[in-house]
């Protein structure tokens, strides 16, 4: 029993000694809003990076349909009667126009992912800088 009384009493004195302290005490409200928001920004930002990943998905699709169908186009266009110097003229043509088109679909895929990346970069960006203006904010409130 005297157990139960002296650790009671070492808990009261802890307590009184932290209500002595005027420690300020977080307004969760407030707490729980910044949170809600640092939350809302990543699920933005996740929103932004899956729609990119999608477009970036959808334009590979095209251009895999675009390179079949010129592929089929160029293997139609040869014929049992086409001359080996033709067919290799052909080839050649075709090459060049397949490395061409892969720099540029390259390049729009690239685009792509820069765009999204900096789409989502910039929505945590301003939800850190809106954070600390947050805190600053609440600093300035409670020495005034």
């Amino acid at each position: 029993m005297a157990d139960k009384k002296s650790s009671g009493s070492m808990f009261d004195m802890f307590q009184k000694f932290g209500e002595n302290l005027s420690l300020p005490k977080p307004d969760i409200e407030n707490v729980v809003s910044y949170h809600r928001k640092n939350i809302q920004a990543l699920q933005d930002a996740v929103s932004a990076t899956t729609t990119g990943a999608q477009g970036m998905m959808s334009k590979q699709r095209e251009q895999l349909e675009e390179g079949l169908a010129e592929i089929t186009e160029m293997v139609q266009g040869i014929n049992a009667t086409s001359s080996p110097k033709q067919v290799v003229t052909d080839q050649v043509a075709f090459a060049k126009k397949s490395f061409e088109k892969t720099i540029k679909n390259a390049t729009e895929l690239g685009e792509i992912a820069k765009d999204t990346g900096s789409e989502s970069f910039n929505i945590l960006k301003d939800r850190m800088q809106e954070g600390v203006q947050e805190i600053r904010d609440s600093i300035g409130k409670k020495e005034g």
